[in-house]
């Protein structure tokens, strides 16, 4: 592996050709000032960005639309569904999912066991919540947004911590971040069965795939596998 940031990175998004890291700079005065970076995978240049850069990549146009208190903006967490919409949760589940223009279409909680969803992803009409808390992912009907199958949840769940999403496509592989396992699962999405794809020696928070490589977030900072 290679260590490309060894920053307290608080958030990693993918976008086509490179990617941005939200991470933490200095702190001053008590107060932690947060800062923003963006790679381009073909030229290798890093570029300073802004908070409004990061929201326009996770949110689109429909950044004004949405209201965050302290930093929700980042702890919040989404996905492009079916006829671009956006689905968006915070850490307390309160989720809403909004149409191309920013106008809400769905206002309600995404929850299990009184804990919102630690990541979401999209997979052919549904959304999959990870549950760090609970060891459990869930796949929600986008039609009625209620739980159409639960994988884990129990103590000997093969999930410890699930905490990032990510699908893989074509090939149609969930990619959970096992958090507190130190590993990395594939879930293939039409047997549902678990393949361990790989270990580290610290807990893995986030994977992403953009162009072929592979990249996964761990406490000790942002790796290029």
């Amino acid at each position: 592996m290679k260590k490309l940031f060894s920053d307290e990175i608080y958030d990693v998004l993918p976008y086509e050709g490179g990617f941005m890291v939200v991470y933490r700079r200095s702190e001053v005065q008590d107060r932690i000032v947060i800062s923003y970076k963006s790679v381009s995978l073909e030229s290798g240049v890093v570029s300073q960005r802004t908070r409004a850069d990061y929201e326009y990549i996770k949110f689109g146009e429909r950044a004004r639309s949405l209201e965050f208190e302290g930093a929700q903006f980042i702890t919040s967490r989404c996905t492009v569904i079916d006829n671009d919409r956006l689905f968006v949760s915070m850490p307390d589940g309160n989720s809403k999912i909004l149409d191309k223009d920013g106008y809400t279409e769905w206002e309600g909680t995404v929850r299990y066991k009184d804990c919102g969803p630690s990541s979401v992803a999209h997979h052919c009409h549904t959304l999959w919540a990870s549950f760090a808390d609970r060891n459990a992912l869930i796949r929600f009907n986008l039609r009625t947004m209620r739980e159409e199958l639960r994988i884990g949840g129990s103590n000997d769940s093969s999930f410890a911590g699930p905490d990032g999403l990510c699908v893989n496509e074509p090939e149609g592989q969930l990619m959970v971040c096992n958090a507190k396992a130190n590993n990395l699962l594939e879930v293939n999405m039409k047997t549902y069965t678990v393949h361990e794809r790989a270990v580290f020696e610290e807990p893995v928070h986030r994977y992403m795939r953009i162009e072929g490589k592979e990249f996964v977030l761990l406490d000790s900072g942002l790796y290029l596998l």
